[in-house]
């Protein structure tokens, strides 16, 4: 090749690689760093309410979503990933479920083009729903809120969490507002009666990829409204990753890992004899509360 050649061909590799490599690869946000939020704290605010802690965590997989990979994570490629749809449900000794969503309804996963929606794991997170002391929803969206009028009507609404700081909403139950970010999204950490601890991320990390490596979604895909909403996003990606860093047994739940989620028992508890919900008809609402979805 003649030298004007090989300029051309550098001119056009720049030309094209350089924007391919910021909207397709690049992971930075400068000017994040993680936040203080610290696992001592947590565990102060999850001992903060007394009264019996959750015993057990169940899930229930109610179907997949297929995103491509760069969509999620940047650096991933434009294979498709599939995504899982999940409700879990906190079970207290003596009380009704404290759900972390709950799923979607029937017509919003047709619209949303859900696969392999399970509609019998979504009746049995309805019917948790109706007698749960408490429903948090991780992201108020169509595919987390479940159905709105599906509520406990002896629940009442979360203190308001608009300042930002993680709050204690039940014992052994902490949301973290994700301050910053839309759909009033948050975390909830959780300390089991036994000491085992998980954190749930909702849809600041959908993968594990997100917070493991900091990589938020690809900024062709992004649907953050401006860089400071990227910054706050890898900002809480580090937040997690130093928290898990602190916490080595702590089990982070990202909000659509396609992966099974360890330590966690598939499928609600189907004896409800024990809760009071059905033991006296009436559900107790002492020091938990309930997300309003409407």
């Amino acid at each position: 090749m003649t030298p004007r050649l090989n300029l051309l061909l550098l001119i056009l590799v720049l030309l094209l690689g350089v924007p391919l490599y910021w909207f397709q690869f690049d992971a930075s946000a400068p000017g994040a760093k993680p936040l203080p939020i610290t696992m001592s704290r947590l565990r102060e605010l999850a001992e903060g309410i007394p009264g019996p802690a959750p015993v057990a965590l169940r899930q229930e997989v109610l179907g997949y979503h297929s995103e491509l990979y760069n969509r999620i994570a940047a650096g991933s490629g434009l294979r498709p990933v599939r995504l899982a749809l999940r409700a879990f449900e906190l079970v207290v000794p003596g009380r009704a479920p404290i759900l972390i969503d709950a799923g979607t309804t029937p017509v919003d996963a047709t619209k949303r083009d859900v696969e392999d929606f399970d509609f019998s794991a979504q009746r049995r997170v309805d019917e948790a729903a109706e007698i749960s002391t408490m429903k948090l929803v991780l992201l108020d969206r169509p595919l987390h809120r479940g159905n709105p009028a599906l509520a406990s009507p002896d629940a009442v609404p979360l203190p308001d969490l608009g300042d930002g700081e993680p709050r204690a909403v039940a014992p052994g139950v902490v949301a973290i507002p994700l301050k910053g970010l839309p759909d009033r999204a948050m975390m909830v950490y959780i300390r089991l009666e036994d000491g085992r601890e998980y954190l749930f991320t909702g849809d600041v990390a959908k993968i594990d990829a997100n917070w493991m490596e900091g990589r938020p979604p690809a900024r062709t895909f992004a649907t953050m409204r401006n860089g400071d909403e990227r910054r706050l996003t890898v900002s809480w990606l580090m937040t997690i990753k130093a928290l898990k860093r602190a916490a080595p047994a702590m089990i982070v739940v990202s909000g659509h890992e396609p992966r099974d989620v360890a330590g966690i028992a598939s499928g609600f508890a189907k004896d409800r004899s024990q809760s009071a919900g059905q033991a006296s008809g009436h559900v107790p609402v002492d020091h938990v509360f309930a997300r309003s979805n409407g």
